[in-house]
């Protein structure tokens, strides 16, 4: 489709000079627009009636040619005409009247279909409280309802629709009947205060009044979404608009009735709304106007239930009515609906008539034909029609393009509808160029969602974002807290499958969205009442969303991915069963990625084309409609989010909240919350330990010259962990034999092994008990993938022993290598794949070489230097490959923002570990700085050589040990200062040298 947005499309400045259809009868509404005001008063005073100027009918003969307008597919034109409609209704001392209902309405429409909600809502919120602000004036029980049904006449079905549009038998209403306004003057009327109107009679197109009514209604809540629910103005209109007393008209009755059906549906009461749309659309026998609009109403509330090809019929019928009524821009509303109720074995049957229909009214409504081709090919791509759905998509580019069509809201489903055709058709390799051919549309739609502007003014385009912009604005309101926190909690989760059936491009919006803010506030409101429990679950939701956003779709596919690849014991039984019963495009991913991982892929020269094959097929899956389980982090449990904790086992989790930080420690038997205040002079005590240990680069010496850092360790560890009197490992620690620290922020770059248990003279903690790290909770508790089954080591070593020395640089590699019992597969010497892909060659992957994380995207960075210009040689490529990945990484020479010119966040260090974790590593070793040089040759050979025997996490304590007896001559240490050279001694006992190195892995692995 057209990348076509509302920022490139601005409305015409001059619409008479345009030359399009739509220019042309909007020329023709400025000549026939006059400057007569319609007044509220009667003809004359007296007993007598007084009747309107002969020929004035509401709403006004431009509002019927701004629909032509709208229904030609010009949004801007149309917009200007509806303007024009405006001026010209009815107005008295209360405003507008009730003419202006189905101007607003259909305004509404075009405000939507172009992408500007606000200005939408505000046209809606109009159209119902004219109906509400005349409920005093019983608007409804002044029609003359006798004169709205024209006997037994038959109107004769248009030519150009097809035979079931030309089968609906069309209730033959009135245009305009009489309508009795004001009353009857008597002295008693002069006496009453407020403004007084003489009994006159109008003529109005009261059905279309009401239909203006029911389709606001209907698309309030599909803008509201969730938020409709008991929203007070959806609420007051209903009941404003009850049945007269002793009507007993039935065509009065039942239009009436369909436009209540709508309102239900707008407050959210969909049961009833259903209810209502059934009973009143068989009483007449007979289809009037607003028949589709409740029928649009009923089949959208049957799209949220578990049933949703229920509404699959409801929605052709309703295209048949739309059709015969003339009300074409429903048809292709319906049709799309239709699309997205369908599954694969009635989606043949909606493009079939999607096909039909689209080719009847190609004359009639560029708008109509547009939408309705889209539905087609998006309903042909279900069925599994994929040639189908590529000719229907470009006949619907050929009326896109078009210079006199503005559809930006089209453009990107059609943008939806193109990227799932593209991951289908797979991705295209030319040489060495790698086409992704998803990618574009994919950004086309997050452009219209994210980015679309008119006149200089940013838009908010998609309901989703509309919704959490409104649910933000509620933060700051006097909503009961019970209340707020689980409409927060509905938005702080991904979009429900029903708003996937009516629109995939506001549900992929829905994903990309970072609802952050929405989360802290849970955060803060769970702070507030210090429950420990529900801070780390919503700590726990705060720092996985952070990598989420990042993810392609939010993340969503990277779910689809660990969906195929993670075994059944990893995983809750809600997974298992949903893989059990999943459709066939997810059961044959886990199948290939399965035997991917396995090495029964088949021919080896064809594993690449597999892999991509993979990628495609995730990418498929995620855009198509189906809610997907979180598999990776696995969620905690909402009750007991710690009972699988081991009881010698602690975990501290921190979050940064701006200047303050929260904490949480848990133990099997308790978990304590505090909140730590001053984050800003926190981050200056977190800078005066680890540089007076040598972590960033000084002046003079780099090292310590004795241990006087340690008091200000005391200090710091004070700040971070409330204890009472007693020393930490028999206060908050008693009884810990490990710790598993969840940092944020500026912690990130704190070795908590470095703080002494109690004094200043007192062991480090590290030494009193062992000390892990990990990203988020979940990550600390669950494994991402299964136990390794092969024992090599591939390692991709660079200049980080010797830069200057590369005959004693290559000698220390190879010493690396020759200490690995298992073997070693060196990259790219060995093997010439990126590191992403090094699970196919070992379990265990070694970069021995500087990583240095991208300050502008974390992801996009090479974990070794030889990568950097590689296909899949990024961080974020550990993501995209359905190629297994190594158990352990150990990034020895990653140099942290600590270390570098780059503004200090923490987040390079928590996006790196969390990245490679949901890849499916289960054990992740990264230097906070970059040491080098012998000292870290000696700890890589210690750590492979101990591989073959060892869990990682043993054999990185047990090569620390060997580092921290070791000897170390200053010259072969290249990241020391001139000043460290004239040491005498010196030892890998310095925190410089091991300290530096944080491991996370989880604690399940371990039982």
């Amino acid at each position: 489709m057209k990348a076509r947005k509302a920022n490139q499309s601005q409305r015409a400045s001059y619409p008479i000079t345009r030359t399009t259809w739509g220019g042309a009868l909007l020329a023709i509404l400025f000549l026939i627009c006059v400057p007569t005001t319609v007044v509220g008063q009667g003809a004359g005073l007296g007993p007598s009636l007084g009747l309107e100027p002969t020929g004035v009918s509401y709403p006004s003969p431009q509002y019927y040619m701004a629909l032509e307008v709208y229904r030609s597919g010009d949004l801007e034109a149309a917009l200007d005409a509806f303007d024009i409609a405006i001026g010209r209704t009815r107005r008295d001392i209360n405003g507008h009247w009730i003419d202006a209902i189905p101007v607003y309405a259909m305004m509404g429409e075009a405000q939507y279909q172009l992408g500007d909600l606000e200005a939408a809502m505000q046209s809606l919120d109009m159209a119902l409280k004219i109906a509400i602000r005349y409920r005093s004036q019983r608007w409804l029980a002044r029609p003359v309802w006798t004169e709205v049904l024209q006997g037994q006449a038959v109107q004769t079905p248009k030519q150009y629709l097809w035979p079931e549009a030309k089968a609906v038998s069309i209730a033959p209403l009135a245009r305009s009947v009489k309508y009795y306004s004001g009353e009857q003057l008597t002295e008693q009327s002069f006496q009453t205060p407020g403004p007084i109107e003489e009994l006159n009679i109008k003529t109005i197109d009261m059905v279309e009044v009401m239909r203006g009514l029911a389709l606001a209604s209907y698309r309030r809540r599909i803008i509201l979404g969730p938020l409709s629910e008991n929203d007070p103005l959806a609420t007051e209109v209903i009941e404003s608009t009850k049945y007269p007393r002793g009507l007993q008209v039935p065509i009065a009755r039942n239009l009436i009735g369909c436009m209540r059906a709508a309102e239900r549906f707008g407050a959210m009461q969909d049961d009833r709304a259903i209810e209502d749309a059934a009973k009143v659309s068989g009483e007449m026998g007979r289809v009037h106007s607003l028949a589709p609009v409740v029928g649009l109403a009923a089949a959208s509330a049957i799209a949220g239930t578990d049933k949703p090809e229920a509404a699959v019929p409801i929605c052709l019928q309703v295209a048949n009515q739309a059709a015969a009524l003339g009300y074409f821009e429903l048809v292709g509303e319906a049709l799309q609906l239709a699309a997205g109720c369908a599954n694969q074995q009635n989606a043949a049957v909606v493009q079939q008539a999607s096909q039909v229909a689209a080719a009847s009214l190609l004359r009639k409504s560029r708008f109509a034909t547009l939408q309705i081709l889209l539905a087609a090919a998006d309903a042909a791509v279900t069925a599994g029609d994929v040639q189908t759905a590529t000719a229907r998509l470009g006949e619907a580019k050929t009326i896109a393009v078009r210079r006199d069509v503005a559809q930006p809201r089209l453009d990107a489903y059609g943008a939806y509808i193109a990227a799932r055709i593209a991951a289908r058709a797979g991705i295209l390799t030319d040489g060495n160029a790698t086409v992704r051919p998803w990618e574009e549309p994919v950004q086309q739609m997050i452009n219209f969602a994210t980015n679309s502007r008119l006149k200089r003014r940013n838009l908010i385009s998609m309901p989703r974002l509309y919704q959490l912009q409104r649910v933000r604005l509620a933060l700051g309101g006097n909503m009961d807290m019970q209340s707020l926190d689980l409409l927060l909690q509905l938005y702080s989760d991904a979009p429900t499958i029903d708003t996937w059936r009516r629109d995939p491009v506001n549900a992929i919006a829905g994903h990309i969205a970072n609802p952050e803010a929405l989360r802290l506030a849970r955060l803060r409101t769970v702070a507030s009442r210090e429950s420990a429990l529900d801070v780390l679950l919503r700590m726990e939701d705060l720092l996985t969303g952070r990598l989420d956003s990042q993810l392609a779709l939010g993340g969503r596919v990277h779910q689809v991915r660990t969906l195929a690849r993670m075994p059944d014991d990893l995983v809750e039984k809600d997974v298992v069963a949903f893989r059990n019963t999943a459709p066939k495009s997810i059961r044959d991913l886990r199948a290939a990625t399965k035997a991917i991982a396995d090495g029964n892929a088949g021919d080896p020269s064809l594993l690449n084309a597999k892999l991509e094959a993979a990628e495609a097929d995730a990418w498929e899956i995620a855009l198509d409609r189906y809610v997907t389980p979180r598999v990776v982090p696995r969620r905690l449990d909402q009750k007991k989010p710690i009972e699988s904790l081991p009881a010698d086992v602690a975990m501290l989790v921190f979050y940064q909240d701006n200047a303050v930080y929260h904490a949480v420690l848990c133990t099997k038997q308790k978990a304590s919350y505090w909140s730590i205040k001053g984050g800003s002079r926190l981050g200056a005590e977190i800078a005066k330990v680890t540089r007076a240990i040598g972590a960033s680069q000084a002046r003079g010496s780099r090292l310590p010259e004795d241990e006087s850092w340690r008091k200000d360790a005391v200090n710091l560890r004070d700040r971070l962990i409330s204890t009472s009197a007693a020393p930490l490992l028999e206060d908050r620690l008693n009884g810990i034999k490990r710790l598993v620290v969840i940092p944020d922020g500026l912690l990130w770059y704190l070795p908590f092994e470095i703080l002494p248990v109690d004094d200043s003279e007192s062991p480090l903690l590290g030494d009193a008990i062992e000390i892990r790290y990990a990203a988020s909770p979940a990550l600390a508790i669950y494994p991402t993938a299964a136990p390794p089954v092969k024992g090599e080591v591939a390692l991709a070593a660079g200049k980080i022993f010797a830069p200057r020395e590369m005959e004693t640089n290559e000698q220390m590699i190879l010493s690396i290598a020759e200490s690995a019992a298992a073997g070693v597969v060196r990259l790219p010497q060995d093997a010439a794949v990126p590191t992403s892909r090094s699970g196919l060659l070992g379990s265990h992957l070694i970069v021995a070489d500087t990583t240095v994380p991208n300050p502008k995207a974390v992801l996009q960075t090479p974990l070794a230097s030889f990568e950097s210009a590689m296909p899949y040689g990024m961080l974020g490529d550990w993501l995209r490959t359905a190629a297994p990945t190594p158990s352990s990484v150990f990034l020895s020479g990653f140099r942290s923002h600590l270390e570098t010119p780059q503004q200090v966040s923490g987040n390079e260090l928590a996006l790196t570990l969390m990245s490679l974790q949901y890849a499916g590593v289960q054990d992740v070793t990264i230097s906070r700085w970059a040491v080098g040089g012998n000292s870290t040759a000696t700890l890589l050979r210690e750590y492979a050589q101990e591989l073959g025997f060892m869990p990682p996490s043993e054999a990185l304590a047990r090569a620390k040990d060997v580092l921290r007896r070791t000897e170390l001559a200053p010259s072969a240490e290249p990241t020391l200062s001139k000043g460290d050279l004239d040491r005498s001694t010196l030892t890998g006992g310095q925190p410089f040298f091991w300290a530096g190195y944080l491991h996370a892995s989880p604690i399940k692995d371990d039982n």
